[in-house]
Order: structure tokens, then C-alpha cells, then sequence
């Protein structure tokens, strides 16, 4: 940036087809940098110039520099510098020709396939987000779309956008999350929140042994949202037959019920059903829960005409108020 009397002036804008590739580069350093504050703050030990090879490497397996190199659209000595770097970083393996350097061999190391893995779970998905944030409505010629992505990026970083709580990663539950699952449920279903059963139903509505019973019948049922080391939501997301998934004990914080982050926990579960086959999403709904029923309906979940008897000889969930209570079942098709 050069300044004269009155005015900042950036070179690189104002001179922006003479300098178009150091306005590129500036740009691709600035979202870089975003990147590596969320990759640090999910705890994975990668830069983000690194993770184009790496994902390759997931995708591909074991793959020669030569075809790293054409994939990457880059020299073969740029591609062994950085396979070099990898290396070193403990993130690859490296099995290198006798007589034919183009035959060099690259594969994702234990601990590259584990930071990989996080990365896809916690890092990735955030980024894509907050990226189609920035550039999902642009229109008009290439330059001018530079400038608006410059501006909302100076309004709103990368970084800051992927704390707005826009998207959800979900994970399996472990057994250290118990406590703090068994807190959110009651605190969602049985507090004073728009959620909440209190008016029909006493008692907590989940225990410590309820749930490691659950967790250990029903492996990787229970997913939990995470924001930073607190358990933001939750949700239990089990596959029946025939594409058909059921969805129960979807609950936000109550603290932050209000934000929004109720859809953006729905639209997760629809996401991870999707990307494991599944084609339907099924729900029950106790019938006198008309403001959460209304919910789900302005959701594309909607009444099948079916409904089931209320468990009243199992008190596990609860103590009902009422003796008229039974489930209506709600159904999606997802595209």
C-alpha cells in the first residue's frame, strides 16, 4: 500500500492488469493465512500450500512425483521440493527410484492420514462455507469480482466467518462426552426453552446410564456438534431399511437456541444421511408439541399419517403429565 497526501493508494488495484498476478497471489495469501488460523485453532499440524498434494494422496493412495506433478500442474522439481518438505513434517512417506527419479513413490504417513482425517471432519467443511460465502452471488466481469471478494474479506475475514456458527461438523460421540451430553438434553427438553417438554413431562429426560446404553447398543449413533472443546448440540441419527434413517434427540444448547444453530444442526444431520446412502429422513414428534411440529414441517418433514402409542410403562425418558399423548410420525425425502 503506498500512501500520498489525502489518499491510500494499492498498486496493485489501481495497476490491476499489469499487476493481476501479484493482486492474485496477495489475495491467495491473505485466504491462506485464514486457513491456518482454523486449522490451528482444530488442532491439525498442517499449512495450508500443503494440503492440495495431501488431499491427492487421500484420494489417490500412493502416487509417483510425475503424476503429482501433472495433477498439480507444476514442475516435477517443485513437486519433490514440497514432497521433500511433507516429509520432513512427518506427513508423508517417501520411496524414491534407484535409477528413475519420476518413479519416486508418495503416500500419506500414519500421521498424515490422521491429520487428513480431522481435517475433512473439522477444517474443510468450515473453510468450503465460509469461501461460498464470499463468492456464491458474484457476477460481472472477473476483475470487478476480485474487488467484491477483497472487500468482504476485509469486512469479514475467512477465519472469523467459520466461527459464525454457519455450519455444523458433525462426530461420533466418545464416552468423555457423556456427561456433557446428559447436561444438554435435560437442560434442552426439560428448561424453559420454546423446546422444552416440561409442560407434559417431569423428571430428566436423560441419565448417565441411559446414554452409555444407548452409545454401546448403537455405535456412532449419537453425533455431537462441537465448538471448540463445548458440545453445542447433538443429535441421534440411526439408519432403518431401504435408505430410511430415523432422527431423534436433536437439541441445541438453550443458551443459544435462538441463534439459528437449530437449522444448521438439522441441515448437518441431513448431510451426514446423505453422504451414507440414505434417501429419507423419519422422526416421531410427540402430538401436543404443535410449535416444534410446525418446526420440522417449514423443513420439508411432514405428517405420514401414522402415529404411535406413547411408551407410558417406560418411565426411562421421563414421568408424563398427560394420559392423551402419543407420537405423530413425520417424514423428508431428501434430494
Amino acid at each position: 500500500m503506498v500512501t500520498k497526501p489525502g489518499k491510500a493508494i494499492d498498486i496493485l488495484q489501481d495497476r490491476e492488469l499489469l499487476f493481476l498476478g501479484s493482486r492474485l497471489k496477495r489475495l491467495a495469501e491473505q485466504m491462506q493465512a485464514d486457513v491456518l488460523i482454523v486449522a490451528h485453532r482444530a488442532g491439525v499440524p498442517i499449512q495450508p500450500g500443503q494440503y492440495p498434494i495431501l488431499a491427492i494422496l487421500d484420494e489417490r493412495g500412493p502416487t509417483t512425483i510425475g503424476a503429482l506433478a501433472s495433477a498439480m500442474r507444476l514442475s516435477q522439481p517443485a513437486i519433490t521440493k514440497q514432497a521433500a518438505r511433507l516429509e520432513r513434517a512427518g506427513l508423508v512417506a517417501i520411496v524414491r527410484g534407484e535409477t528413475d527419479r519420476r518413479q519416486t513413490t508418495v503416500s500419506l504417513s500414519t500421521i498424515g492420514q490422521e491429520a487428513i482425517a480431522l481435517s475433512k471432519q473439522t477444517v474443510w467443511p468450515l473453510v468450503e462455507e465460509a469461501v461460498k460465502q464470499v463468492v456464491e452471488d458474484l457476477s460481472g466481469p472477473f476483475l470487478a469480482q476480485i474487488a467484491t471478494i477483497e472487500e468482504r474479506l476485509a469486512t469479514r475475514s475467512l477465519s472469523a466467518r467459520t466461527q459464525t456458527g454457519s455450519v455444523a461438523i458433525l462426530q461420533p460421540a466418545v464416552a468423555a462426552d457423556v456427561p456433557a451430553i446428559v447436561s444438554l438434553l435435560n437442560r434442552a427438553y426439560r428448561g424453559t426453552g420454546w423446546n422444552s417438554e416440561a409442560g407434559y413431562m417431569t423428571g430428566d429426560r436423560a441419565n448417565d446410564a441411559l446414554v452409555r446404553t444407548d452409545m454401546a447398543a448403537k455405535p456412532e449413533a449419537l453425533l455431537v456438534w462441537r465448538t471448540g472443546h463445548t458440545i453445542q448440540g447433538c443429535v441421534w441419527l440411526v439408519p432403518l431399511h431401504g435408505g430410511t434413517w430415523y432422527l431423534g434427540s436433536l437439541a441445541i444448547d438453550p443458551s443459544v437456541q435462538n441463534a439459528g444453530l437449530g437449522r444448521t444442526l438439522l441441515a448437518a444431520s441431513e448431510d451426514w444421511v446423505r453422504e451414507r446412502g440414505g434417501r429419507d429422513i423419519r422422526m416421531t414428534v410427540v402430538n401436543v408439541r404443535d410449535g416444534l411440529i410446525a418446526w420440522y414441517e417449514r423443513r420439508g418433514y411432514l405428517p405420514t399419517g401414522e402415529t404411535e402409542s406413547f411408551p407410558y410403562e417406560d418411565d426411562r425418558f421421563g414421568i408424563p403429565k398427560r394420559h392423551d399423548l402419543r407420537f405423530i410420525v413425520l417424514s423428508k425425502r431428501l434430494d
